[in-house]
């Protein structure tokens, strides 16, 4: 019995005729067959040559054989040689014109079979690429249905009932009028079909080490993940949305992976540094893909290193620098010619990106007219003064699932924050967030704090991060006497200490601890934004000083000894 991806079989939004020929192919084939349910894919965008893009009610790939590639389609079909016309009967008496079903096909194999051979490496190892269009309800006269489509290319209703001997003819048909290419071991093609079909259906992630114990746990991405990533196959250009929490920056990363093992020459970027340099860890192996930060980009294409120009200090200056003259020396370089250029362009966090930059990173693709772009974006989590308008947001595809946070922290966000409403948590219930009173002083609730986690609860301190609302420079906890208790805070990243950073610089990241403190000096709006971003960076336990508490919690009492 051939193997199936899904291994449900076709979703149960697909015509019931494609959900019967792929049952009666899987029982009908040996296993060393896999099936691929509503096989989708992008193909590389190669100025003067047809787009590679491609679809197929299902793909047969026999790694003896090579790759099958069936539409399947209910009622007659039928061929007028007069006017070179295609129309499709859907019942008795009833027919309505369509495009040639039979071309469509061709154009999908060939593209397949070239991406395929793109995908290869290290040698040259092209399948055999065929197609047939099954008519499980017509039977096809015995020379076919015109000059394009012999019968050898269609399997109608008697074929259904002897799906191997059909199989197998229309992969000698098609050996014999496009062999296959290059004389390696069929193990090459092989793996650039598994990475093209099956790695995208089943991403797993690595999290920290869990607070109750130190093994490494593996979690599949939630139904509605998966159904993205599946949605993004079809669609070159998409915004997607959700609250924090719903795998945006996995989802992101993953995309970018999957369009780099397809061909595509990738940019991965973002506004943070510190979330940069983690999508550039996160596809290091990944040689076709270019992760990096906004500014770092500019940095490099504008040629900053040769200018040896010192980075004003002055914050109006300093502000003017990264939001216009930086970006502009990246338009700039552009307009020459110079700096990489890019098939595919993947942005996290989006909203944080100034309307003004977007039409400059539009500027990377290599073919404008074809390029792929994927935004994912929180417009809740902004904390500028105005989130910019996202490409594509009237039109964005919503994630909904919470698998960051545990169930407490999930459902503290819920109280406080509109952004979480209809967004549901499938984590563990987790502990309590704790409220934590900041009388008689901040180094003392601090240190009270660590004293509970480091050595009651025996959380290491590495994996504990103290968000604050303020920049480095104006907060007072680096300040505070070292050590506090049993661990160090550092601004840095030395092990053994729990880091210090703000919570701008923070988002799109995670840790199993967060304590969030100094959000009291801004206005009630702001505290919203920080707190949210914040808050939500949290996976497993969430200590509120009470000197981040927002208004409403103040006016609850919260957090104030009695």
């Amino acid at each position: 019995m051939a193997r199936m991806i899904p291994s449900l079989g076709p979703p149960s939004t697909a015509a019931p005729a494609v959900r019967r020929v792929a049952d009666r192919l899987a029982a009908a084939l040996p296993d060393r067959c896999l099936i691929v349910c509503g096989a989708r894919w992008i193909g590389p965008s190669v100025p003067g040559e047809p787009l590679r893009d491609g679809a197929a009610d299902l793909a047969v790939l026999d790694p003896d054989r090579g790759v099958l590639l069936l539409d399947v389609r209910s009622g007659g079909l039928a061929f007028d040689p007069h006017q070179a016309a295609w129309r499709a009967e859907a019942q008795p008496g009833g027919s309505a014109p369509i495009a040639d079903p039979f071309a469509r096909l061709e154009t999908a194999a060939l593209g397949l079979r070239r991406l395929i051979g793109d995908l290869v490496a290290p040698t040259i190892a092209e399948p055999v690429c065929g197609f047939a269009l099954v008519l499980p309800e017509a039977l096809v006269p015995t020379r076919g249905l015109g000059p394009a489509a012999p019968a050898s290319r269609c399997i109608d209703m008697a074929g259904v009932d002897a799906l191997p001997q059909r199989i197998d003819g229309l992969f000698d048909h098609f050996a014999q009028r496009a062999p296959s290419r290059g004389n390696a071991s069929p193990r090459w093609w092989w793996r650039a079909a598994e990475e093209l079909f099956v790695a995208p259906r089943q991403v797993r992630l690595r999290l920290r080490e869990r607070i109750d114990s130190d093994h490494e746990v593996m979690l599949a991405l939630g139904a509605d993940q998966i159904a993205v990533l599946d949605l993004l196959t079809r669609l070159r250009r998409a915004a997607i949305t959700g609250a924090a929490g719903t795998g945006k920056t996995v989802l992101a990363i993953e995309k970018a992976r999957m369009l780099a093992r397809q061909g595509h020459d990738v940019l991965l970027t973002c506004y943070n540094k510190a979330l940069g340099a983690a999508l550039a860890m996160a596809t290091r192996d990944e040689r076709r893909v270019t992760a990096l930060h906004f500014h770092e980009l500019c940095w490099q294409v504008g040629g900053w290193d040769e200018r040896r120009q010192p980075v004003p200090q002055e914050p109006r200056a300093r502000q003017v620098f990264f939001d216009e003259t930086l970006p502009a020396s990246l338009d700039a370089a552009v307009a020459r010619g110079e700096g990489p250029r890019f098939d595919a362009i993947v942005v996290d966090e989006g909203q944080d990106l100034m309307p003004s930059w977007w039409p400059m990173l539009d500027r990377l693709w290599r073919d404008p007219g074809r390029g792929i772009r994927y935004v994912f974006y929180d417009e809740a989590q902004c904390l500028r003064e105005h989130a910019s308008a996202v490409p594509g947001a009237d039109e964005a595809l919503v994630l909904r699932t919470n698998w960051r946070n545990t169930q407490s922290i999930h459902d503290h966000l819920a109280q406080m924050l509109p952004g979480m409403e209809g967004v549901r948590c499938i984590a563990p219930a987790g502990t309590p967030v704790e409220i934590e009173p900041t009388l008689p002083s901040l180094d003392k609730a601090l240190r009270r704090v660590l004293m509970r986690l480091i050595e009651r609860g025996g959380v290491r301190p590495d994996d504990i991060v103290v968000l604050t609302g303020r920049t480095p420079t104006r907060s007072a906890l680096l300040a505070l006497p070292q050590p506090l208790g049993p661990a160090r805070l550092t601004a840095g990243d030395e092990p053994g200490c729990v880091r210090v950073r703000s919570i701008q610089a923070f988002k799109g990241l995670e840790a199993l601890v967060v304590i969030l403190a100094e959000l009291d000096a801004h206005s009630a709006e702001r505290q919203h934004a920080l707190y949210y971003a914040g808050a939500s960076r949290a996976q497993h336990h969430l200590v509120v000083l009470d000197n981040a508490l927002l208004p409403e919690q103040r006016a609850r009492g919260l957090g104030r000894a009695s």
